[in-house]
């Protein structure tokens, strides 16, 4: 009687102990943390992650915005419009002879005026390949409440396109318990404010128009896209390493950038059903940025927010054994979707797949491409990988109206 009363007692102080262990809070979940940020200047746009930069190309007229035009322009100039502060500004490129002549215009106070606007000559950069930058150039006008003013480059390869990215952003560390991390806020919108938190829907998961948060989360002290460090300014950001252990944190920042601020939360929760569908892919969201992986998983718990999916990769093993690898260009219905508190939202994608074409004309040619159309609109890229190998491009025959072969070919990738 005794044995068994002692094996209880050690049983129960071994769960106490269990317990207890488990309650303790771990370093990452500090109930709050906070720090200061400073301006950190950018030396070329390959020092910052590519969701930063903002891409123009040419456009086929001049501006409608534009009243007046600089002095001398050559035949040769592009017309751009850039995306500065939401508003759409007019750039003119001028290169008479060659890109390492050329000169940039900017309206850089909004009025639609460029006749008495400073031109920016090209600077040889250091970036790979061999590329033009203008700048700093100053953005600044009058709103109705508030003053816009921001600084940028531009940077160009041989005129085809422009690239505009911040001049710098700020920059700082921020401790929670016995962990510190250094973090950053982007001007992400060109509107000199760092406060612009993101919003669903939008048109490009890529360009989401907002202002930009990141995080060192592996402590190799850089802000890395490949390492998902970097991501559009939400309600929360999530730290852990897995789902287990996962905290967040609500983020607040100072409008002119110069403070930085977690607080702990414990956010509502919804279910997202994917069907067990194996799916790597990540989730912008107006609360906080999410990574989906995982062969057997068949839900996930996310925070209620507004969501939406960058490009999927969905994986699929057939009767054979054989793994197939298969990468969308678009997403379908995940492009926007809801997750609400205590509910499921629930998408089927991946097969049985249709095959979707498109014909484009061009230069007196007739461009025929195809996807393969998910069961949720997502699409997927040609080319999909089974096992090690791409399968070869499909064959296909033209036919006239009568059943004759008249044509036949082979698709390329590319």
């Amino acid at each position: 009687m005794k044995k068994v009363i002692l094996i209880i007692a050690l049983v129960s102080a071994l769960v106490m102990v269990s317990t207890c262990a488990k309650r303790q809070p771990s370093v990452e979940e500090a109930e709050e943390g906070q720090c200061t940020l400073e301006f950190t200047a950018v030396k070329s746009s390959e020092s910052i992650p590519s969701l930063i930069r903002q891409y123009q190309f040419p456009i086929t007229k001049k501006p409608s915005q534009l009243k007046d035009l600089p002095e001398g322009l050559s035949a040769d100039c592009k017309y751009f419009i850039a995306k500065l502060a939401d508003k759409d500004v007019p750039v003119i490129l001028d290169s008479p002879e060659n890109i390492h002549d050329s000169v940039l215009y900017v309206d850089t106070d909004g009025d639609g005026h460029l006749l008495n606007e400073k031109c920016y000559a090209a600077k040889p950069t250091e970036e790979r390949g061999v590329a033009y930058r203008y700048g700093p150039i100053l953005f600044e006008f009058d709103e109705a409440q508030s003053k816009v003013k921001t600084e940028f480059y531009v940077v160009t390869r041989r005129g085809r396109y422009l690239t505009f990215y911040p001049a710098g952003y700020q920059v700082g560390t921020i401790h929670l318990g016995k962990k510190s991390y250094k973090v950053a806020v982007i001007d992400g919108n060109f509107d000199g404010r760092y406060d612009k938190f993101f919003s669903p829907p939008v048109k490009d998961f890529y360009r989401p128009q907002c202002d930009l948060f990141a995080i060192d989360r592996n402590g190799d002290n850089k802000l890395s896209w490949n390492h998902l460090e970097v991501m559009p300014v939400s309600r929360m950001v999530r730290l852990g390493r897995s789902r287990y252990n996962t905290v967040y944190y609500n983020i607040s920042i100072t409008a002119d950038g110069s403070s930085l601020e977690f607080k702990k939360v414990e956010p509502e929760f919804g279910t997202l059903d994917l069907g067990g569908a194996h799916v790597q892919f990540q989730l912008w969201s107006d609360a906080a940025r999410q990574m989906l992986s995982g062969p057997h998983q068949k839900t996930w718990q996310l925070p209620a927010g507004k969501y939406i999916a960058s490009p999927i990769e969905f994986r699929h093993v057939d009767t054979s054994g054989y793994r197939w690898i298969f990468r969308s260009s678009e997403v379908g219905s995940l492009k926007d979707f809801e997750i609400k508190p205590g509910e499921t939202t629930a998408f089927r994608i991946g097969p049985p797949f249709s095959i979707k074409t498109s014909v484009q004309q061009r230069d007196g040619s007739a461009l025929i491409g195809f996807n393969l159309e998910g069961q949720a609109g997502e699409l997927y890229r040609p080319g999909a990988r089974k096992g090690r190998a791409t399968i070869p491009a499909p064959k296909f025959k033209i036919i006239d109206e009568a059943g004759k072969v008249i044509g036949s070919g082979q698709f390329e990738y590319g």
